[in-house]
């Protein structure tokens, strides 16, 4: 009785081994037909989209374009938008939201905007104020969602595509990052990048 009982483990163990192995060897060919071929090229293009959009949104933050002087024409005040205690200006599409301390000592005909070097988006409104005897250069950034509000989380999400091509592996992690940079990574920076040029 004790050698059917050990024959009957030893049968199990043996049944259990074969599944682990027939599991391992599904997950190497999924893990190979996943990192070949079209799909593992496509994966590829996202990947270098995604570095360029990171680098390229990255010194839209920190580098400054041409800055030009506004005449009084090109920018309004939006009394529809209210923020507390700031004043809601509109330059085209773009909006800035002075405080109010800064607003009531604000030098007419000083209004300045600054675009970034690459899509030419208005990034930063630049105005004098009078305090005392002295005038004071003031800079506003941009108030609306955009890649300038957003850094540096827009930038590391763009990332997630890279860090998962560089240490690919066969882990359920990889997988995960693969599907994310495919179904939201991507459209999102193709999103950021069409929202930026419009």
């Amino acid at each position: 009785m004790n050698r059917d009982r050990n024959e009957a483990l030893r049968a199990a163990a043996e049944k259990v081994k074969k599944q682990k192995e027939e599991e391992k060897r599904k997950e190497k060919e999924y893990f190979e037909r996943v990192t070949s071929g079209p799909s593992w090229m496509l994966f590829k293009v996202v990947v270098v989209f995604c570095t360029l959009m990171a680098i390229l949104t990255t010194i839209e933050t920190f580098v400054d374009g041409e800055t030009r002087k506004l005449d009084d024409s090109e920018w309004r005040v939006d009394r529809e938008l209210y923020v507390l205690y700031h004043q809601s200006v509109k330059v085209g599409d773009d909006l800035f939201v002075p405080h109010l301390d800064n607003w009531i000592k604000y030098i007419e005909g000083t209004f300045e905007i600054t675009y970034s070097p690459i899509f030419r988006t208005g990034k930063k409104l630049s105005y004098d104020l009078k305090v005392g005897a002295n005038e004071i250069r003031r800079h506003e950034v941009i108030r609306r969602r955009s890649v300038f509000t957003w850094f540096p989380y827009v930038q590391i999400l763009m990332l997630i595509p890279l860090l998962t091509f560089l240490f690919k592996s066969q882990k359920p992690w990889f997988n995960f990052a693969r599907v994310a940079s495919l179904v939201m990574v991507f459209p999102g920076t193709l999103m950021i990048l069409i929202y930026a040029l419009l």
